[in-house]
């Protein structure tokens, strides 16, 4: 059973508490951080402010320029570059033309997508479990489970 496949997009789930106000921008803060988007080398947070910028200025559909954001911003069109590179691999964002958009087209749309990714992911790993299972002569059924 040979399979290969790569899979340009990370996924990464954090289950970390929700915001306590009811802030837009505190909840984008809390979708990026939940998807792993911040990391130690981020701690200026750049990735989520592109991706609040995203949200808050792209029209339905259109997306906004890596120019805009950087205009936007104050920051260097190639600083901006590599955090959109960032989102992409994340799943938040597609590049269309030379615009980014968010890549469900609205906020909800996008973390279906992402969900639907994550199941994908997961029956391939569920199948490459059970087919090591039987190469290694595991029981088919777990006993573990039947206690629950």
């Amino acid at each position: 059973m040979a399979v290969s496949r790569s899979c340009p997009m990370r996924i990464v789930v954090r289950d970390l508490d929700a915001p306590f106000d009811d802030s837009p921008v505190e909840y984008i803060e809390w979708v990026c951080e939940s998807l792993g988007i911040v990391s130690g080398r981020d701690v200026n947070r750049t990735a989520i402010t592109i991706f609040r910028v995203i949200v808050e200025k792209s029209d339905y559909g259109n997306g906004i320029s890596s120019t805009d954001i950087a205009e936007e911003l104050s920051m260097s069109r190639g600083a901006v570059i590599n955090q959109l590179n960032k989102l992409i691999e994340f799943g938040l964002i597609r590049k269309k033309g030379r615009n980014y958009t968010l890549r469900g087209g609205n906020l909800t749309r996008t973390m279906m997508e992402i969900r639907g990714d994550f199941d994908r992911l997961f029956e391939r790993l569920e199948k490459a479990a059970n087919y090591m299972d039987t190469y290694f002569g595991f029981p088919r059924d777990n006993i573990i489970y039947k206690k629950l």
